[in-house]
C-alpha cells in the first residue's frame, strides 16, 4: 500500500474552516469527501468517511490519525464497524496509526 495517507486531523480542521468560511462546497480536495461529515466520535467519523468513499466509487484509501484521537482501545471497535463494508488493516506507528481501508462495498 504505497498510496499517500490522508491526515485525519488536517482533514477535520480543513472541513471546519471551510464550513465557517465558505457558503458552498465546503468539502476538501478529495472528491469523495464532499459527502463526508465529521463526527465527534472518531469511529463514527471514519465509518462515515468509508461509507462516503464507497458511495462515490472509491475502492480504498489510507488514513493517518493520531493515537490521541484513535487510542488503541478504540481500534478494535473501528475494525468491527468497518468489517461489514470493507477490509481494514490498522497499523500502530506510535504517536499515530495508519488505517488502510480496501475493497469498500457499500
Amino acid at each position: 500500500m504505497s498510496e499517500q495517507a490522508i491526515n485525519y486531523e488536517q482533514l477535520v480542521a480543513s472541513y471546519e474552516d471551510r464550513l465557517l468560511n465558505q457558503l458552498r462546497s465546503h468539502g476538501v480536495d478529495l472528491d469523495f469527501l464532499e459527502m463526508w461529515v465529521p463526527d465527534e466520535d472518531p469511529v463514527a467519523s471514519i465509518l462515515n468517511m468509508v461509507e462516503a468513499a464507497g458511495a462515490f466509487g472509491t475502492e480504498g484509501f489510507t488514513l493517518r490519525i493520531s493515537s490521541a484521537n484513535l487510542p488503541a482501545g478504540m481500534r478494535n471497535s473501528l475494525a468491527d464497524a468497518l468489517q461489514p463494508i470493507s477490509e481494514t488493516k490498522i497499523v500502530d506507528q506510535g504517536e499515530h496509526c495508519l488505517v488502510h481501508v480496501s475493497k469498500i462495498n457499500v
